[in-house]
């Protein structure tokens, strides 16, 4: 259960967090506001114990994940007559897939390995090839003009670099620490 103290801290903690989430997936601030304060109410009505939830800022950036979802798609069927507008047409076809959580989840994660990997240009290139263009280790060497066991060690150094970014975010997101 969640006490005013308990509830102040959380949203101190994990409110950026939870926007910038938001505003991933609706790309509108004024939305992604709504969508948290959407989410902070569906946190309070489940009266979950606090000390139950091993990892708080993955259950919180869920259950935001999923309410924008849930906005999208309520979106979509209110417009769907708007679809005569090209530019609408990538937004449809996000919304209207039955994977909409698996794409949505994947992008996001994409977005954050990416960010991740900016940190060398070498690593940032072969990631864009591998996981973003869906290359195979021969068409990124020829593209990049390198060997392919150059390629296969700049992977292994990005999902070494991946790894250690992770390990380093769920050792500050566990609650209490």
């Amino acid at each position: 259960m969640f006490t005013n103290d308990i509830f102040s801290s959380l949203v101190t903690k994990y409110q950026s967090m939870m926007h910038c989430t938001a505003l991933k997936l609706v790309k509108d601030r004024q939305i992604a506001e709504d969508i948290v304060q959407e989410s902070w109410i569906k946190v309070m009505k489940q009266h979950i114990d606090i000390e139950s939830i091993e990892k708080m800022g993955a259950w919180l950036r869920t259950i935001t994940s999923r309410t924008a979802i849930d906005f999208l798609r309520k979106e979509n069927r209110h417009h769907m007559g708007l679809l005569e507008k090209p530019e609408l047409m990538e937004e449809h076809a996000l919304c209207s897939c039955s994977e909409v959580d698996d794409q949505i989840n994947w992008q996001s994660t994409l977005d954050e390995l990416e960010e991740c990997v900016n940190q060398s240009e070498k690593l940032h290139v072969v990631f864009q090839l591998k996981f973003k263009m869906g290359f195979d280790d021969e068409q990124i060497a020829k593209t990049l003009e390198i060997t392919p066991s150059a390629v296969k060690t700049r992977i292994f150094r990005t999902r070494q670099l991946l790894k250690k970014n992770y390990q380093r975010k769920e050792s500050t997101l566990k609650p209490g620490a």
